[in-house]
């Protein structure tokens, strides 16, 4: 009997090997695994080649943890049963199914050793520590793999014929851009990945979808230059800007013939150079309003130039990109040195169900609130939480208009002139607690 017990015993430690390697070799993270196979550790490349042909290590692991389960299930049925037939037939009301009992009562008492000693504790105790544990059950696992490979092949033959009789047909595994962004979420909120990486992840995604409509700066905010002034206007024009580039035009702003940077004008006056306005005029990257951001950042790169004009249909100038829009829709808010510092900050989280957000955020921004809040840059020509704004009211704005958009409640609480100046942002579903 001990014998059979030591068996039973060995069998399940087995099998929790199996379990052990399975969720440490598919947790190990494979950036650590090649840190330890730089260092020389072959248990470590055995772990990174097992992790690249998961179907074939996986399939071997399963056929190793089935078998197992059959022996266990037999083997011990048949040992230890016979130990407690005699008990149960002590009992009229027993008595005639005593073998049926006994059988069952031992396979019960093994699945549940075989549960916890070889399935969770060895799965927790991968979880913990996968590298260390990958690394040095993967020799073991590949030798597995080698033996089981014929056997693992026919069954994986088996399937693929049975699958094509009856029409099925292997799903593409591709992952989807939703699908994808879903999953970066629900890491961030397990705490995976820190909220302001998912912020910057998200920014990604967003950008992609982007045209230069919605990264450039909207011409009553670019600042520019005359060029038929007089040359000490200019020049005195050029001094007084806060930027480091600066749009050069004839009369108006539509009649643009290129950009102008300071600091070749500072050069210039530095080293007491003789020069004409025209000599510092650059001629600049211009860009349709409809151009995906992709493009335009491959603009910025071949060109290797700074500034993009964009211009509409009929030619007409709509704003400028730089380099910094570039950044900022990639990776939020950048203050720039010339910037003058402010009290109010684009968006300012009240509390866990509001938040008072300037008109000049990007509408991306939303989604911090509310990350069901879905922008879709395709469909809109608007870029900023007051665009969205006044896409949904239709009229000109007044301070205490309200609206609804999906699970958000919005209402106007600040306007400078006729620019939405500020907006508090709620969530709905505090709204009807409160009510």
């Amino acid at each position: 009997m001990w014998l059979d017990i030591i068996i039973i015993f060995l069998l399940i430690l087995l099998n929790g090997f199996f379990a052990l390697s399975e969720i440490a070799i598919v947790s190990a993270r494979k950036n650590k695994l090649e840190t330890e196979r730089k260092k020389g550790s072959k248990g470590a490349l055995r772990a990174l080649i097992l992790r690249s042909e998961p179907d074939n290590f996986l399939s071997s692991v399963q056929v190793g943890i089935t078998l197992i389960g059959i022996i266990n299930g037999a083997y011990g049925g048949q040992a230890f049963a016979v130990y407690l037939v005699p008990f149960f037939e002590q009992f009229p009301v027993t008595a005639p199914f005593a073998d049926a009992i006994a059988l069952v009562l031992v396979v019960f008492i093994i699945t549940y050793f075989s549960i916890v000693i070889g399935e969770l504790v060895p799965k927790t105790m991968a979880l913990n520590n996968p590298e260390k544990l990958a690394i040095a059950a993967a020799p073991a696992i590949h030798l597995v793999s080698i033996i089981f490979y014929p056997f693992v092949k026919l069954l994986s033959l088996s399937t693929n014929l049975i699958n094509r009789l009856i029409g099925i047909r292997p799903r593409s595994e591709v992952v989807s851009e939703m699908e994808l962004r879903a999953m970066l979420k629900t890491a961030s909120r397990e705490g995976v990945i820190d909220a302001e990486e998912n912020i910057i992840h998200e920014q990604v995604f967003y950008f992609s979808d982007k045209r230069a409509i919605h990264l450039m700066t909207h011409r009553t905010e670019v600042e520019w230059v005359d060029i038929d002034k007089s040359r000490e206007e200019i020049i005195q024009d050029l001094l007084q800007t806060r930027h480091s580039k600066i749009l050069a035009c004839r009369k108006r702003i539509d009649e643009f013939i290129g950009t102008i940077t300071v600091r070749d004008l500072l050069l210039r006056l530095y080293k007491h150079e003789p020069f004409e306005i025209e000599d510092l005029i650059m001629e600049p990257i211009i860009v349709p309003s409809t151009l995906r951001a992709q493009k335009v950042l491959e603009n910025f790169k071949n060109n290797h130039k700074f500034v993009a004009v964009v211009v509409d249909e009929y030619g007409s100038l709509d704003g400028i990109i730089t380099i910094h829009d570039i950044f900022e829709n990639l990776v939020g808010a950048i203050p720039e040195e010339t910037d003058e510092p402010t009290a109010d900050p684009l968006y300012f989280q009240r509390d866990e169900n509001s938040a008072l957000v300037s008109g000049e955020a990007p509408i991306e921004i939303l989604t911090h609130l509310d990350e069901e809040f879905i922008v879709n840059f395709d469909k809109i020509d608007y870029a900023t939480v007051a665009g969205f704004v006044l896409a949904c009211i239709n009229k000109i704005p007044f301070v205490g208009d309200t609206f609804e958009y999906d699970n958000l409640l919005f209402e106007i609480v600040d306007i400078d002139g006729n620019r939405i100046d500020k907006v508090l942002v709620t969530k709905k579903n505090r709204v009807k607690t409160e009510s």
